[in-house]
């Protein structure tokens, strides 16, 4: 990735319908979408940084007609994605009204699309790119049908008609045909077919108002592909080559849809959490996989509650714990070399006797990169090993415990965190002793402190440079814990602990109880704490324990002429904070993206969010930032996305790997030029072969920047450039070489 450019990482774990296309098979998973190519079995994968105009899609049908995927999201947006472009209809999603919008099915007939809703149907002209007409009938409509200028509305109250010859705008147009309620209801060989849930396939007469039943059972999905018709329900499928002959199979394998492609005569199944498969007919009439489990290389979920790193690993783990249980699945996830992997989750609730579910926090042994650790929402502390389970930690072999006498099985831990000493860190929420720690010997130890006893919300814990411990807790008594132990573990009669629930800012102002949703301490060594009412920096921190000690809430100058500021973030909830290489602030909010803000927060580098940005959601869960190469991670409720920044951890020395890239810069690049491996804030300098200063400035962390112009904001010409580099001492320094052909 360049600098600025976006990613974004989803999961595609859970294939859940697919829409044959040509070549192309496309297939929703995890409300992501993907193609597999069956000629030469490429996937392709398309998101709001690659094409489309939104995420958390709901469901898809494609046009053989108008060559064109029509895609509708979970907020009522709908895309027409045709030729590698896509034109956006924000009508519905935009449309204020009390109905429920949910879309339930699509029917195309011709230049149209039948959008059959929660509160009637809505009408896109594929040809024109335009909703033309809106049916509110104020009743659930499940499936849609079109016979013979007849349009038939399959509802929760019936199956209603109307002639398309009338005005259909006036409910009064609309005659109730039968009582029977129809999940499905379709045109297949110019018969009206109907899925009765719970009962069977009937054919429906208008002439007679009759149905006459053509095969009993239950069938959750069902639909028309070319000269078929499908109807299935998890592992079984029933498949009509004709309106009078169908076969109907039991599989060993669960479907949520199947769809077919004539051209090859295959069967594409949309199989859950074993992917996208492809299927044949075998001599028996039944079906065989041809192509098996096709699942992109993604995150195991979309649920990046927090985030680390750990060198160039990262770590995300699925949480969590907010005013009560999350309640989502274990999951813990690494993405390393642009590959993922994903903890064992399955056959540990076996072991343990336990649910597998809210992992809150997760940490790598700095002495086994194959060794990690993992906290959870109640059931105490998980050891892994090669990504496999490998103990569990609660009240029968720890220091931990529960937080009710008569359930001991309810452990709440969270804020891993490793010592110099290597000591595992852990809090243990709403018991007498609230730290607890896995010493290197592998004996645990627990302290009492009164302050903190019994507190229910405890999250992180952060080691300063001091080594001091600073414990964050969220809600229901929220406030700091800061613990100094004065390097000696186990001798408590040196320790020096305070815990602050309500904070006092540099004017005198006690600004009471906050949410603590986030700490960080930066490259100065000030402590900045995310509240719900902004950050606060304490740019002393061996002041905490002083009875004078107070915070700092930045003031931002207006810079109007009033000689007055604003707080920083006075009205954000801070939900994130993470340093980058040039110490400047990453700030995540709950409703309002993303800010970057310089060393000392009075400006605003830049600030993301979902009208500005490909950001996915405005609602920030979690921030890491890749050491080495800067790209910043960001966890949102809809998912995982990054940005590459200009900035990278400096190094304590100049790197002897320090480059340029891209080196030769080709013509047709037209990209800034980066020079890594720097010391932090070093001087550049960029000169031609004969000496001329073409450029200078200060590197971001360990990384510089240049457009490729001189001074003048022209183009350099063609030839070789020295970068110079030292240090603000002028001490020590490095050279390189960038070759530029225009």
């Amino acid at each position: 990735m360049a600098i600025g450019e976006w990613g974004v990482h989803l999961a595609y774990h859970n294939v859940t319908q697919t829409a044959p296309a040509g070549n192309l098979i496309y297939a929703i998973s995890d409300g992501s979408l993907f193609s597999y190519d069956k000629k030469d079995q490429s996937i392709s994968l398309y998101n709001k940084v690659t094409v489309l105009s939104d995420n958390n899609i709901s469901y898809i049908k494609y046009s053989n007609i108008h060559k064109t995927l029509i895609i509708v999201y979970k907020n009522y947006n709908i895309d027409l994605f045709s030729n590698g472009e896509v034109y956006n209809i924000p009508d519905l999603m935009n449309k204020t009204m009390s109905q429920d919008k949910t879309v339930n099915s699509i029917n195309i007939v011709g230049d149209y699309a039948y959008f059959s809703t929660n509160f009637g149907i809505l009408i896109l002209n594929l040809k024109k790119k335009e909703i033309t007409n809106t049916f509110i009938l104020n009743k659930k409509v499940y499936s849609s049908s079109i016979q013979n200028n007849t349009i038939y509305a399959a509802t929760d109250k019936g199956l209603f008609k109307g002639d398309l010859s009338n005005n259909l705008l006036d409910n009064n147009s609309w005659i109730l045909a039968n009582t029977t309620v129809f999940s499905q209801f379709l045109l297949f060989e110019n018969k009206l077919i109907g899925n009765v849930p719970f009962d069977g396939i009937y054919e429906y007469s208008n002439d007679t108002n009759t149905l006459t039943k053509k095969v009993g059972g239950y069938y959750s999905f069902g639909d028309v592909y070319d000269d078929k018709m499908i109807f299935g329900n998890y592992n079984s499928i029933i498949i009509f080559d004709h309106f009078n002959s169908f076969n109907y199979m039991n599989l060993s394998y669960t479907f949520s849809n199947l769809s077919y492609t004539k051209d090859d005569n295959s069967y594409w199944g949309s199989n859950g959490s074993d992917g996208l498969n492809g299927y044949k007919l075998n001599s028996d009439y039944k079906l065989e996989k041809s192509i098996s489990s096709i699942v992109p290389d993604s995150p195991q979920r979309n649920l990046p509650y927090y985030m680390t790193f750990s060198k160039n690993r990262l770590l995300i783990c699925g949480g969590g714990m907010t005013y009560d249980r999350l309640n989502n699945p274990g999951t813990i996830m690494m993405y390393e070399d642009n590959k993922w992997n994903s903890f064992q989750e399955d056959g540990i609730k076996e072991v343990t006797g336990l649910d597998y579910k809210d992992i809150t926090s997760v940490i790598q042994d700095p002495n086994d990169p194959e060794h990690h650790f993992a906290t959870s929402g109640g059931e105490g502390v998980y050891e892994f090993r090669n990504l496999k389970f490998v103990k569990l930690y609660d009240y029968t072999n720890s220091s931990l415990k529960s937080i009710f006498s008569n359930n001991p099985n309810y452990i709440r831990t969270n804020g891993l965190q490793y010592d110099k000493n290597h000591n595992l860190w852990m809090v243990n929420s709403n018991v007498d002793n609230i730290i607890n720690v896995l010493k290197d010997d592998g004996n645990w130890i627990s302290f009492h402190h009164s302050e903190i006893s019994g507190k229910p919300t405890f999250e992180r814990i952060i080691f300063d440079k001091r080594g001091w411990a600073w414990v964050t807790s969220m809600r229901y008594s929220p406030g700091v814990f800061c613990f100094n132990t004065n390097g000696t573990l186990e001798d408590t009669s040196d320790d020096k602990t305070r815990f602050i629930g309500s904070f006092v800012n540099q004017d005198g102002t006690n600004l009471g109880e906050l949410r603590i949703l986030s700490i960080a301490e930066d490259k100065n060594g000030a402590i900045w704490i995310g509240t719900e009412k902004g950050p606060l920096v304490i740019n002393n921190p061996t002041k905490f324990f002083d009875n004078d000690f107070y915070c700092t809430q930045v003031k931002v100058p207006r810079n109007d002429g009033t000689n007055l500021a604003d707080f920083l973030l006075a009205n954000e909830k801070i939900t994130a904070i993470c340093i980058d290489g040039a110490n400047r602030k990453w700030i995540g909010t709950e409703t309002n993206g993303i800010f970057l803000l310089s060393q000392d927060g009075l400006e605003t580098i830049h600030h993301f969010n979902t009208i500005n940005s490909p950001l996915l959601s405005d609602k920030i869960q979690s921030l890491a930032i890749n050491p080495n190469t800067g790209e910043v991670f960001i966890g949102t409720d809809q998912g995982l996305m990054s940005y590459m920044s200009d900035a990278t951890e400096g190094g304590a020395s100049f790197s002897e790997t320090a480059h340029a890239f891209p080196n030769p810069v080709r013509p047709d690049y037209t990209g800034v030029i980066t020079v890594t491996g720097l010391i932090r804030d070093s001087d550049v300098k960029i000169t031609d072969i004969k000496g001329n200063l073409i450029c200078t400035g200060t590197s971001v962390g360990g990384q510089f920047t240049w457009d490729g112009r001189n001074s003048k904001g022209q183009r350099v010409a063609s030839g070789v450039y020295l970068v110079l580099a030292a240090d603000a001492e002028g001490k020590e320094g490095i050279a390189t070489k960038i070759l530029i052909i225009k």
